[in-house]
């Protein structure tokens, strides 16, 4: 289990980009297979397909008083519409942004830890179908984030598709698994800045 307790995270995109499943699929990684306490809020927009939709998770080794996001620690953005409007109560100074650099070009300056991946063309890349970008995401945010286990995401991601699916979400995951950990890697080479 992990050690952390209270977690919050936000997935926002436009409908169509999956941020509801990444919002099931990380409730059932650390609420099933790593045993903490789950919350799984939904929303859409007026218009389901295209317009901004996110899913929000609390987890907590403890029980959730408190049903609603306070101040995300970790936010994915997949769009600019996204990266604008969910960003502004997250922890800018501990917590995690992520976009997609091919539909977010403009983050918050405020927001410390911001990586950009480019989780659409990466998608095209390893699998040949837009769709999979979500899988992808899903693989880089549980290296980025303290959500669950990449191990714990890639099990909850296989239980939500057909078996002739498998390979093709294991090569997304995998691919945004690695774009993060060459990112992590890049930054931890980066010379400290001294007061």
């Amino acid at each position: 289990m992990m050690k952390n307790n209270h977690y919050e995270m936000r997935f926002g995109g436009s409908g169509g980009q999956g941020m509801m499943l990444m919002g099931d699929v990380f409730s059932q990684a650390a609420g099933i297979r790593e045993g903490r306490e789950v919350i799984l809020l939904k929303s859409y927009g007026p218009e389901a397909r295209g317009g901004a939709c996110r899913s929000e998770l609390i987890s907590d080794t403890e029980a959730i008083n408190y049903p609603a996001l306070t101040r995300p620690d970790f936010v994915l953005a997949m769009s600019q519409l996204a990266c604008d409007s969910y960003t502004g109560d997250m922890d800018k100074e501990n917590g995690v942004l992520l976009t997609d650099s091919e539909l977010v070009h403009k983050v918050p300056e405020d927001v410390k830890h911001a990586y950009a991946i480019p989780l659409t063309k990466i998608a095209k890349e390893e699998t040949g179908k837009v769709i999979t970008a979500n899988v992808v995401a899903m693989g880089a945010i549980s290296v980025l984030s303290k959500g669950a286990r990449p191990e714990s995401v890639k099990q909850a991601v296989l239980a939500r598709f057909p078996e002739k699916l498998h390979e093709m979400n294991i090569r997304a995951f995998d691919a945004g698994v690695k774009a993060a950990e060459e990112l992590k890697a890049a930054e931890e080479q980066q010379p400290k800045k001294t007061a």
